[in-house]
């Protein structure tokens, strides 16, 4: 019975041992299992942390480049605007170089010249221009009387009254009573002179220079002594008064007193400019253009400024606009 008591001990006891053992195991295997997870756990929530970096950076970086496409767009836009722009001001200036090209042609300006900035070649040409419009302004040119047919030149003939010989000193222009006469320059009307001999019902107009014109035979006055009138403005009308044979004007041109040939005056414009001073050898044409072109010369310089000044001012007013607004 002892012998049983003992053994069934010692069986109990081994049975014990066996069981803690496999409990140990089962613990151990347990908490290394646990930890597997819990390093799992972990390296899956890195990556996920990872992951979520990854896609931040991914969406900044498309961001990045949708800003980048979208100024590139501008900065296309931009540029092609800039080229289009700079295509119309390169078409600007060869049509300035070829306006420019046609105005010196038309002044009688050499290819001789020495090369010339665009604005130096432009005030050359404004001064050019400004001189032959001065003299055009100042000096008589062109028919008093447009319409009306030149009858009788300068020089001597046989008067149709008296039939005596002697100097013709003007022009006589064939007109029905009333034609309109208009003055060929600038001028200051010196003399009026209503009268039924000679000459007439006269005008005499003063113009610049020492150039006088007169205008004979007329019917009626519309200007009075003293009186300013402009080129192209109306002085009167042609009549039958005075030592005439019917109905037309008589004009004369006078330089220092001197009767000259009105007839290279009348035909004086643009296009044979050049051609009175060989016709008119009795003027000191240098001398006159020396003069006028200094005149010009300074108005156009004056000019200059002023328009230089006016589009800097501009410029500062278009760059600041708030303060040039500001009272």
């Amino acid at each position: 019975m002892m012998f049983n008591i003992k053994s069934l001990t010692t069986k109990r006891r081994k049975g014990n041992k066996k069981s803690l053992l496999t409990n140990s195991f089962r613990y151990g295997a347990l908490f290394l299992l646990c930890g597997a997870l819990t390093y799992s756990t972990h390296a899956i929530f890195e990556l996920y942390v990872s992951a979520q970096s990854s896609h931040q950076q991914v969406s900044k970086l498309r961001n990045k480049a949708l800003e980048l496409s979208a100024s590139l767009s501008e900065e296309t836009a931009l540029n092609k605007t800039l080229n289009d722009s700079l295509e119309k001001k390169t078409q600007s200036l060869e049509k300035l170089n070829q306006r420019i090209d046609d105005m010196e042609s038309i002044l009688g300006l050499s290819d001789d010249n020495p090369p010339q900035t665009i604005k130096q070649r432009v005030d050359t040409a404004a001064i050019n221009s400004a001189v032959k419009a001065t003299l055009f302004q100042l000096i008589p040119n062109g028919k008093p009387t447009p319409d009306a047919p030149l009858t009788s030149g300068f020089g001597t003939r046989v008067h149709p009254i008296t039939k005596q010989r002697k100097n013709h000193d003007g022009l006589d222009f064939g007109a029905s009573k009333g034609t309109p006469i208009y003055a060929p320059a600038d001028a200051v009307i010196e003399k009026v002179n209503s009268s039924q001999h000679g000459y007439g019902n006269q005008l005499i107009l003063n113009h610049a220079m020492g150039f006088v014109s007169t205008y004979s035979h007329m019917s009626k006055f519309n200007v009075k002594a003293g009186q300013f009138v402009n080129k192209g403005e109306l002085i009167g009308w042609t009549g039958n008064s005075g030592l005439s044979t019917g109905p037309h004007l008589h004009y004369e041109i006078h330089f220092l007193g001197k009767p000259l040939n009105p007839r290279p005056f009348v035909d004086w414009d643009i296009k044979n400019f050049d051609t009175i001073f060989k016709k008119e050898p009795n003027v000191q044409w240098a001398s006159l253009l020396n003069t006028v072109g200094s005149m010009v010369e300074m108005q156009v310089q004056l000019a200059s400024q002023n328009h230089e000044a006016t589009f800097q001012t501009v410029n500062q007013a278009k760059s600041n606009p708030k303060k040039a607004n500001t009272p």
